[in-house]
C-alpha cells in the first residue's frame, strides 16, 4: 500500500490526476478505435484488467491494483466495475475524497450507473452527509425501482434522517413488490416494518388518516403508498385476462 496509503496528499493528487488523464485519454483517443472494432473487445480488456486489479488487491499489492484499474478505464471509460474497484481502493487507503471523486467521474461517464450511486451514497452516509446520501439512493431507485436491496437501503436512510413518512411509503412499496414476486417471508418482514413505522408516526400516516385532506405532502405520500396496489389491480395478467 505504499503509493496509495503512504503517499498522503501528494499520492492522492497523483491518483486523481492519473484518473482524469485515463478517462480523457480513453474518451479522446483510445476509446474511438476500440469501438470501431467492436465495443465487446474493449470491454473484455477492461474486464480482464479489473479482474487482475482485484487479485492484486487481495494480495496486498495496492500500487499494482491502482495501475490495473487505470488501464481498464483507458480501454473502456464506461466500464463501471473498474471505477467501483478504484473507489473502494481509495476508501480502504483512508482517502474518501478521492473515492468520492472516482464515483462522481463514473456517474459522469457510465449511463444509468446504479451501483455508482449506491457506492457514493454509502460513502456519504458513513461521513454523516445524510441528505446527499439519500439523494444518491433516490437517484438509484429512480433507475431501478424494483430492487429490494436498494429500497431497503433507502428506507433505512429515511429512518436515520427522521423522515418516517417517507420510510413508511418505501416499506409499503417493498411489501407490494414482495407480494407480486410471491415471496411471503420478505412480504411479512416489510409489513412488520411498515406497521412499526405507522405506529411511530400515527396521525401523520397519510393512509391511516383516510380521506382527510392533510396537505399536499401527505396527499403525495398517500398516492405513492397506494400506487403499487393500484398497479397490480390494473395489470390484466393479475385479472386473468
Amino acid at each position: 500500500m505504499r503509493a496509495v496509503r503512504g503517499g498522503g496528499a501528494a499520492g492522492a493528487g497523483r491518483g486523481a490526476r492519473a484518473l482524469a488523464f485515463a478517462v480523457a485519454t480513453a474518451l479522446l483517443h483510445e476509446a474511438a478505435p476500440a469501438r470501431a472494432d467492436g465495443v465487446g473487445w474493449a470491454t473484455a480488456q477492461a474486464a480482464e484488467l479489473t479482474r487482475q486489479a482485484e487479485a492484486r488487491v487481495a494480495a496486498g499489492e495496492a500500487d499494482v491494483a491502482l495501475s490495473r484499474y487505470l488501464e481498464a478505464v483507458r480501454f473502456d471509460a464506461t466500464y463501471g466495475p473498474a471505477y467501483l474497484g478504484l473507489g473502494a481502493l481509495y476508501e480502504r487507503a483512508g482517502d474518501p475524497r478521492e473515492a468520492e471523486r472516482t464515483y462522481t467521474v463514473a456517474l459522469d461517464h457510465v449511463r444509468g450507473f446504479v451501483e455508482g450511486y449506491r457506492a457514493r451514497a454509502a460513502l456519504r452516509g458513513r461521513e454523516g452527509r445524510r441528505d446527499e446520501a439519500i439523494a444518491d439512493l433516490e437517484a438509484a431507485v429512480a433507475l431501478r425501482g424494483d430492487d429490494a436491496g436498494l429500497l431497503q437501503d433507502l428506507a433505512a436512510a429515511y429512518v436515520t434522517a427522521g423522515a418516517l413518512p417517507a420510510a413508511l411509503g418505501v416499506s409499503r412499496r417493498l411489501s407490494a413488490l414482495a407480494a407480486q414476486a410471491g415471496d411471503p417471508a420478505r412480504e411479512a418482514a416489510a409489513r412488520t416494518q411498515a406497521r412499526a413505522l405507522s405506529a411511530l408516526i400515527a396521525e401523520a400516516d397519510p393512509v391511516r388518516a383516510g380521506g382527510a385532506d392533510r396537505g399536499p405532502v401527505r396527499r403525495a405520500l398517500a398516492l405513492y403508498a397506494a400506487a403499487p396496489a393500484r398497479g397490480r389491480a390494473a395489470d390484466p395478467r393479475r385479472q386473468g385476462r
